[in-house]
């Protein structure tokens, strides 16, 4: 079902979609709207920042901090180089969390997911979050979050 041969996929009502960002985004569009906490904005410029930021996670920090064993080499051979270029975008992060605490409209959307989702707890841990100080923050109202505990509690 996936391309790539890889997980996630999912099938909803027929259609089959890879990639958990692009689940994630899809998912939230289609049946978030009746929820009184959004997770997908209603108007074009928050549906922009919205694949904004899922975009640039995907970009500017999980070439960073994934732990595919398939780039071990690389990311040993480059350790100094890349851990500067994820604290360049961790500070990015950092500044536009500090305005209003979330990404997009100053609530948790679908965009917090997607970037809280590649900077996974494990993933932090090591990412040298803690020296930022509003997306430290800003990950435990992520994993704080019932859902995120549900999930985490279910599947360990």
């Amino acid at each position: 079902m996936n391309p790539a041969g890889a997980i996630p996929t999912i099938i909803d009502d027929g259609f089959a979609l890879s990639e958990s960002l692009s689940i994630n985004l899809y998912l939230a569009k289609k049946y978030g709207h009746g929820d009184p906490l959004r997770l997908y904005p209603t108007s074009l410029e928050g549906e922009a920042r919205v694949w904004r930021w899922s975009l640039w996670a995907q970009s500017h920090l999980e070439p960073w901090v994934q732990r595919d064993a398939d780039l071990l080499l690389i990311r040993e051979a480059a350790a100094e180089s890349s851990f500067n270029v994820l604290q360049k975008s961790l500070r990015i992060l950092d500044m536009a969390i500090s305005k209003s605490g979330w990404l997009v409209n100053g609530s948790f959307t679908i965009a917090d997911l997607n970037v809280a989702g590649v900077l996974s707890p494990s993933r932090a841990a090591t990412a040298g979050v803690h020296d930022h100080r509003h997306v430290s923050d800003w990950l435990d109202r992520c994993y704080q979050r019932p859902a995120a505990l549900a999930v985490r509690e279910r599947f360990g």
